[in-house]
């Protein structure tokens, strides 16, 4: 692995270059998926068919979010709220699927598409799907996308785009919610410029924020979260537009809006001119919930990337059986949407809309949903009554360890309510987000980011030739956490520690007869990580200097 390493580049999802006797024809069709798969090592497949943000630097080859695309054994990870790198489990997995798709591309042309499809089917069948059409995409900003094109399609009206949790949705949600290209580059590889219009999407097109803080900085309750969006989607009413509502569950600090009464008053008073689409790719919510909403004719984003703790980037659109019936007469796709999907992202039930598409396979895509895939067969393979067990230890234990440091402070405020008859284990907690603090102030966003990022480094050999055994230790510790969030209703911003699926199948491997003792360990890595966050808060001085 480290031999492949050294040959990582920029270009790992393109072809490799080949000689005049290597030359294809375009009707040599299978030898070019071939080359797709073949060639590359699987970390190279696993960065490749993403934007920016996926790429590797070149000092450790870790992408923006400190992960690499492949496992880690010496890193304590509580950053499922953010990314994480590629387990040992799942990597095994992708590697069988690599090799798998290379055998059979060279007897079928088509098996990558036959393979995509094999992932909706188990997708639906671990989430509990029926009838819903999943559209895969490089990223769940991606997909904010596609379900711009699919309620534009199915509006055909002028279009106020509300966006619940403005505040705490991703940053690239400022830009699909306008229409407009969220990155310099896409996943398929084609420079584009930020912040301008996407050719197809962009037109009668406008955005509109309902951040979970209002203007001065208070933060809403349930109540007057509910109130702006119903003015919201009013007014948009009053201008003759149709509306997409993005509502949130969840956001990365875990917060939720607007209620689902809420939710319903506004698609049964206009219910030809509001779509419904729910941010849910935290993935923090039951599957019953999921269904739920499916069934109420909601859209939902989701990633494989957070809770499930597949690597990024692992992007979908759920499509419920109402709204793709509707959709069976779409034809066409806009043409800037050319540069951000494929046909085989898209079901086969919508054939004309496909053949517009794109052909080219998204081979980096596919192979973070087998990561993703294998991470939820492992974690639904857990009984439910262990996964309540854990998550709800979880829950009771965590912030009792913040309380114990005097340098951080849990966020005790929590927006939003989840329904215990659809949450599952999901009515338990998962993110525990915590404000750093200093001589009692708490740190400014710029200290918090040099904190967090000293957390997912070695430092022990900038240690001093005379610092103790235990400064070593603690300064060798590498720890992901969840990336800092600035807050709008109070002083400092907040890191996050969070659980995961994998933490829940870990736990079920080491002692599934108690899930009481096989949280120990976890919870023994909280312990550690919250030390080095004291250790490092106490040092800011020389962090600063070493940043400067």
């Amino acid at each position: 692995m480290a031999r492949d390493r050294g040959r990582f580049s920029a270009q790992w999802g393109e072809p490799m270059p080949q000689s005049k006797s290597m030359r294809l024809r375009p009707q040599d069709a299978g030898a070019r998926a071939l080359l797709g798969v073949a060639p590359h090592p699987l970390e190279a497949l696993l960065a490749s068919g993403g934007d920016g943000r996926l790429a590797l630097n070149a000092r450790d080859q870790c992408n923006s979010y400190g992960c690499t695309p492949f496992p880690r054994g010496d890193i304590l990870d509580f950053a499922s709220s953010t990314a994480s790198s590629i387990s040992a489990r799942a990597f095994e997995k992708v590697k069988a699927a690599q090799a798998q798709l290379w055998l059979e591309t060279k007897l079928n042309p088509g098996a990558f598409d036959a393979r995509v499809e094999a992932s909706r089917e188990a997708l639906r069948a671990h989430l509990g799907l029926r009838d819903a059409e999943i559209v895969f995409s490089p990223s769940g900003t991606d997909a904010q996308l596609q379900a711009l094109f699919l309620v534009r399609a199915l509006l055909r009206t002028p279009l106020a785009i509300i966006v619940v949790g403005a505040d705490q949705t991703g940053s690239g949600t400022a830009h699909t919610s306008r229409g407009h290209h969220f990155s310099d580059r896409t996943a398929l590889g084609v420079d584009v410029q930020k912040g301008t219009p996407i050719t197809g999407l962009c037109d009668g097109v406008r955005s509109v924020g309902v951040p979970f803080c209002d203007a001065a900085g208070h933060l809403r309750n349930d109540r007057e979260m509910d109130a702006a969006v119903c003015a919201a989607v009013a007014e948009a009413m009053s201008q003759g537009e149709g509306v997409l509502l993005q509502a949130m569950d969840a956001s990365k600090l875990g917060w939720r809006g607007p209620s689902a009464d809420c939710l319903q008053h506004i698609v049964a008073s206009w219910p030809d001119r509001v779509a419904v689409v729910i941010d849910a790719c935290q993935m923090r919510l039951g599957r019953p919930q999921l269904r739920d909403y499916l069934a109420r004719g909601y859209l939902v984003l989701m990633t494989g990337s957070k809770y499930f703790t597949g690597p990024a980037f692992s992007g979908a659109l759920l499509v419920p059986a109402a709204l793709a019936e509707a959709l069976d007469g779409v034809t066409a796709a806009p043409q800037g949407l050319h540069n951000y999907t494929t046909r085989h992202d898209w079901p086969r039930r919508w054939p004309r809309l496909r053949e517009t598409l794109p052909s080219t396979p998204n081979y980096g895509q596919w192979l973070r949903w087998q990561a993703t895939l294998a991470q939820m067969e492992a974690y639904f393979a857990v009984p439910e009554a262990f996964r309540n067990a854990v998550l709800e230890g979880f829950g009771a234990q965590v912030p009792a360890l913040l309380a114990a440091s005097e340098n951080l402070s849990l966020l005790d405020e929590q927006c939003g309510t989840v329904d215990p008859l659809l949450s599952d284990e999901m009515v338990h907690r998962t993110i525990f987000s915590f404000v750093p603090y200093r001589n009692g102030t708490p740190l400014p966003l710029a200290d918090v980011t040099t904190v967090y990022k000293a957390m997912g480094r070695n430092l022990s050999a900038s240690m001093s030739p005379d610092a103790s055994d235990n400064d070593r230790r603690i300064a060798a510790r590498i720890c992901q956490i969840g990336q800092p969030v600035v807050l709008h209703h109070r002083p400092g911003a907040v890191l996050r520690i969070c659980m995961s699926a994998r933490l829940v199948s870990d736990c079920w491997a080491l002692s599934p007869a108690a899930a009481t003792s096989a949280l120990e360990p976890i919870l023994a890595n909280v312990s550690a990580v919250i030390e080095k966050l004291d250790w490092l808060i106490a040092r800011l001085n020389l962090l600063q200097c070493e940043a400067a």
